[in-house]
């Protein structure tokens, strides 16, 4: 398979302003997994109680299918598990 880089900033933002938010990495994200969203946290706090040995990720990678390719889509894996499309956003503020 073929990998070609984009360069940041090649497609128009989102409605927000934000830019290249998909298909880079699945996103961790705190939450621990539960099938449904019975009992979550209303407030926008991370869901802490469960099992957590399994985590959310979100978003897709450029790896998955296109239906992946949104905030919404949850899936999940075990915390001690690691692949090259699981990952976190990084932010950098630039001087100019």
């Amino acid at each position: 398979m073929e990998v070609r880089s984009i360069k940041t900033g090649y497609f128009p933002p989102n409605p927000f302003g934000l830019y290249d938010m998909h298909g880079n990495v699945w996103e961790w994200v705190e939450d621990c997994w539960h099938g449904n969203y019975k009992g979550a946290p209303t407030d926008g706090s991370p869901w802490t109680s469960g099992n957590c040995a399994f985590r959310v990720l979100r978003g897709g990678s450029r790896s998955g299918s296109p239906r992946s390719m949104r905030a919404a889509f949850r899936n999940w894996y075990r915390i001690d598990h690691g692949a090259g499309h699981y990952g976190f956003p990084v932010a950098r503020t630039l001087s100019r």
